[in-house]
């Protein structure tokens, strides 16, 4: 047999692996889930054809992003699939590390995010001692899409240089007018995102006994360090522009 009829093979092996090892798990994680949980096969009768293909093709891309989650965790911990799999199914916490991770990849498009989770797990398997913190991680990513990524990237910039004769050269933390003149579309749903990074323990209001009163002036949003984190391992495995 040629090598390109092996490699060819051993391509189809691989990915028949993948499948195998990957469809359980998804099919789990479908039951949180209503788009991946949907049984189509009783839907056909009463969801319109274009409909029903926007659907499938939306299961096809949220089964790809968790085989891919799985794919990096696989190699982050060093372990092939079959062995990543039995390893997870022992451990109650490992399966809970594992379902967070597939459910959070199964609902981005965000490629550095699916694989910064897939890490996640994989270093939860590697060392099981750092599973609850790896949960963490997984939650705060979770919490994290492109439009949050734009306010953390500015958000851990350099912050502005305070007026003559201020305390300090520079504000403690980005301030309302700046973080809207770096991002003017943020206007209407800058309080909306920043309540969800709060939330997930990214960001923090840095201002907060450090002047006074209260209002937006008085806000210096900052990242805390689980935040900063959070946004290098995205950043590790973004692609270069």
């Amino acid at each position: 047999m040629s090598d390109d009829a092996n490699g060819t093979k051993n391509g189809a092996s691989v990915e028949a692996t993948v499948k195998a090892a990957t469809g359980a798990i998804v099919a789990a994680a479908g039951a949180f889930n209503p788009v991946v949980g949907m049984a189509l096969g009783a839907a056909k009768e009463y969801v319109d054809a274009p409909i029903l293909r926007l659907i499938e093709k939306e299961r096809a891309r949220r089964t790809s992003r968790a085989e891919q989650a799985l794919q990096v965790g696989s190699r982050e911990a060093n372990q092939s699939l079959d062995r990543l799999v039995h390893t997870i199914e022992t451990s109650p916490e490992l399966l809970a590390l594992m379902s967070e991770t597939v459910q959070a990849a199964m609902a981005t498009p965000l490629e550095p995010k699916i694989v910064a989770l897939g890490q996640c797990l994989g270093r939860g398997v590697r060392d099981e001692a750092t599973v609850d913190a790896e949960r963490l991680r997984v939650r705060g990513l979770a919490g994290i899409e492109a439009p949050e990524v734009k306010l953390l990237e500015v958000l851990a910039e350099e912050t502005h240089p305070m007026p003559e004769g201020g305390v300090q050269e520079r504000w403690p933390g980005w301030r309302r007018p700046e973080i809207l003149a770096e991002l003017p579309g943020f206007a209407l749903v800058l309080d909306a995102s920043i309540a969800r990074l709060i939330a997930e323990g990214i960001v923090k209001d840095d201002g907060v006994g450090r002047f006074g009163g209260g209002g937006e002036d008085r806000e210096m949003w900052v990242l805390t360090e689980f935040g900063k984190n959070c946004l290098s391992l995205l950043q590790a495995v973004a692609p270069s522009s």
